[in-house]
């Protein structure tokens, strides 16, 4: 959801702002919850007059790749590659042809990559030293969510190396940040590409009701002003078991209030979720401590596998948001 919920902000506002004609291509491993959302169901409800189409690319199964030597890269380029047939044949019925095609880019990373110094590249993924970014601070190896993509003997290296390079080819990058919140980073990243650099967000969801939204919204209220820490990891973000069993220890014994988005632990794999966009779990909670939930249950709020954030980001008594380094959750966060 985490690069769903922006995109589908940009279409609507295609819409709503330049009465734009929107097609959008939703590629997923897991329809199982998607289809069911409110997110997807209601797009009438952004008086887009017809102009925004939402068109689900049927199942993409790639599990004859898995396994643990194989990158969540090579996994999301599986998944596009085989969902290509599909939108160029939806394509070329459409009764127009498209003037533009906007497509989804995964990390500043990759951006970045081609005009790094290919020795500190070396450096950070075999002798795990800080990577210089430019227009960031150094980011420390345990950071990198995807280091195959950055060791250039690996063939994950090439293919993201072509596919940025091919950057320079379109007629601009959308950005989902602005001027103001990062200066440094749009000079940085204008500097290193050929092409116009647009920051367009923030891109946020806005807030809506729902049945599970009231009931957290509920428990929110109870609570005092800027009181409760916010955990969440987003809908990709991934914890291994001694990771959630630390998270869990660590929110018990701060005597914080909370509101945990917890999900079961995967090894090995920090993005294992990116693909699957359904819940994968029977909503129990039998992946945390024993007696975890009980000791905590007078101040603090556990929910399985997803939570509506904007509408928890913008209760008055959040006072602390627990995330990774995701900027979408941070652009969420007022």
């Amino acid at each position: 959801m985490g690069h769903l919920i922006p995109v589908l902000q940009l279409a609507q506002r295609f819409v709503s702002h330049q009465s734009f004609k929107v097609t959008l291509f939703v590629v997923a491993t897991d329809h199982a919850s998607i289809t069911n959302t409110q997110l997807l169901q209601s797009p009438s409800d952004s008086n887009d007059d017809g102009l925004l189409d939402i068109v689900l690319v049927p199942f993409i199964d790639v599990s004859d790749i898995a396994g643990p030597s194989v990158s969540f890269i090579d996994k999301l380029v599986a998944t596009v590659l085989q969902s290509l047939p599909f939108i160029k044949t939806v394509i070329s019925k459409m009764e127009s042809r498209p003037a533009a095609l906007v497509v989804d880019m995964f990390g500043t990373i990759m951006l970045c990559t081609p005009v790094m110094d290919r020795k500190e590249i070396d450096e950070h993924v075999k002798n795990q030293k800080p990577l210089n970014i430019p227009g960031c601070k150094p980011l420390k190896f345990d950071d990198t969510i995807e280091k195959k993509i950055m060791d250039p003997s690996d063939p994950s290296y090439q293919r993201v190396i072509n596919n940025v390079i091919k950057m320079s080819l379109s007629d601009g990058v959308l950005v989902n940040t602005w001027d103001e919140l990062e200066p440094a980073n749009l000079k940085a990243l204008r500097e290193a590409k050929k092409v116009p650099i647009y920051p367009v967000g923030p891109l946020v969801r806005p807030t809506k009701k729902s049945d599970l939204c009231n009931e957290i919204i509920d428990w929110l209220d109870k609570q005092p002003k800027e009181s409760v820490i916010y955990a969440s990891f987003r809908s990709g973000g991934t914890l291994s078991t001694q990771q959630v069993i630390e998270l869990a220890w660590g929110l018990e014994l701060s005597q914080q209030r909370f509101v945990w988005v917890a999900r079961p632990s995967i090894e090995n794999d920090a993005a294992a979720n990116f693909l699957t966009l359904g819940n994968g779990s029977d909503g129990t909670l039998n992946y945390l401590p024993e007696g975890f939930s009980a000791r905590t249950q007078d101040r603090g709020l556990v929910i399985p596998m997803w939570a509506p954030q904007v509408e928890i980001l913008s209760h008055p008594s959040i006072g602390g948001f627990l995330t990774q380094w995701m900027e979408f959750s941070i652009g969420e966060y007022h």
